[in-house]
């Protein structure tokens, strides 16, 4: 047993393709492990309680964070009373039979990519809360999520490869190829159609079957001129998107700077940040891709690549272009409003201030365990947890 001041159970907040516990691909191809060895393995046989978080794949930031919320205390998620009916979506989502946390006292939440901006709102309604659900919602349906008030039930929060500030891969992506969010947000409905199948089948084939989303979108089979085809509801996709809820808006450098004007770190909550990084900027003029790149390849030019300078999108330059293959180095910094210092050692860390630990030669997946040797990963998170289980 190694030594340690603290046990705190772990939770895993996964990024975009946000899959967990209850879905079958969890069991068979863990996000946080893939195909190397689990993370929640490893955190338990340290002996601490470890799950893993399942998001619905169009959701954004404030949606994901509904979502965990009523993962780890159980329940029906409440996306909120105003912010469903400002963004015309359902204000209640999947129901949570069992708390993932039983009795929950204190956690740490370890979030990659995209659930780092999840982890850090969810940190700040339960300190805060909304005051705009407060105002529009009776108090016998406000969620205790939007209620504030809930200090130091968070102990630790590490991003691993995070989008802390505006990353441009989906302004990248449609800017070459229009039309390429819509394909994704296709793409996602059949996804989370799949992950779905333990409970429902034959209901997702039908026009009028269950959405895969509080927005509505659904995928089903339709029978024209005697063959089968794959249909989607494209009017309810294309409203998805034109909404600033949507998930491309919230990663993008709109979306996370206004996200960043609102959120502060908590005082009473260790931060880390974990940056990967496979370009090499030669003199300022040009971004190449480098071995460590991998499976990343396509994206890391794609991003190393673009720029744009049109006033109507975000203004994108040179400084965007070092990337991990899916996250701009320089969105899994520490957030630039808050206060950062350089990792040294457990016993100089305190509480409200991010800690940046020294900047890999890895791309995005590596984080996770993709491609990675067992003994490798397993000693990265043993060493992560002890720095963690030794913060007072």
């Amino acid at each position: 047993m190694f030594e340690h001041k603290n046990l705190y159970p772990v939770v895993l907040v996964p990024g975009v393709v946000g899959y967990g516990e209850g879905t079958l691909l969890h069991k068979v191809f863990p996000y946080f492990g893939m195909t190397s060895t689990s993370y929640e393995k490893v955190i338990k046989d340290m002996g601490m309680d470890c799950h893993t978080v399942s998001f619905e794949l169009l959701s954004g930031i404030w949606d994901r964070t509904c979502e965990l919320y009523a993962q780890i205390v159980g329940g029906t998620v409440d996306y909120g009373k105003a912010h469903s009916e400002k963004y015309g979506h359902a204000r209640y989502g999947k129901t949570y039979e069992k708390p993932m946390i039983v009795g929950w006292d204190r956690i740490t939440l370890i979030a990659h990519g995209f659930g780092a901006p999840v982890a850090r709102l969810f940190i700040d309604l339960l300190e805060n809360g909304s005051e705009e659900e407060r105002q529009a919602t009776p108090a016998n349906e406000l969620s205790d999520l939007f209620k504030g008030g809930f200090y130091n039930k968070i102990h630790a929060l590490v991003t691993v490869a995070g989008v802390n500030d505006g990353i441009t891969l989906a302004e990248a992506f449609e800017g070459r190829l229009p039309g390429a969010k819509k394909v994704f947000a296709k793409g996602a409905t059949l996804v989370d159609t799949a992950l779905r199948f333990t409970d429902y089948v034959d209901p997702y084939f039908h026009k009028e079957g269950i959405p895969v989303s509080q927005h509505g979108v659904r995928a089903y089979v339709e029978k024209e001129d005697e063959k089968t085809k794959l249909k989607f509801d494209e009017a309810a996709i294309d409203s998805y998107l034109k909404k600033e809820d949507n998930i491309f808006y919230d990663m993008g450098p709109y979306g996370m700077s206004k996200l960043n004007s609102k959120l502060n770190a908590s005082k009473d909550v260790y931060y880390f940040s974990l940056v990967g990084e496979v370009t090499n900027n030669i003199m300022g003029k040009v971004t190449l891709p480098k071995l460590a790149a991998g499976i990343t390849l396509p994206t890391t030019v794609l991003i190393s690549t673009f720029e744009n300078y049109l006033p109507e999108f975000p203004i994108i330059t040179k400084k965007n272009h070092d990337n991990d293959g899916i996250v701009n180095s320089n969105s899994a910094l520490p957030p630039i409003n808050e206060e950062a210092s350089a990792f040294k050692d457990v016993d100089y860390c305190s509480t409200g201030v991010w800690y940046q630990m020294p900047i890999m030669n890895r791309n995005h997946f590596t984080f996770t365990g993709l491609f990675v040797r067992p003994d490798k990963l397993r000693n990265e998170v043993y060493d992560l947890m002890k720095i963690i289980c030794n913060l007072d």
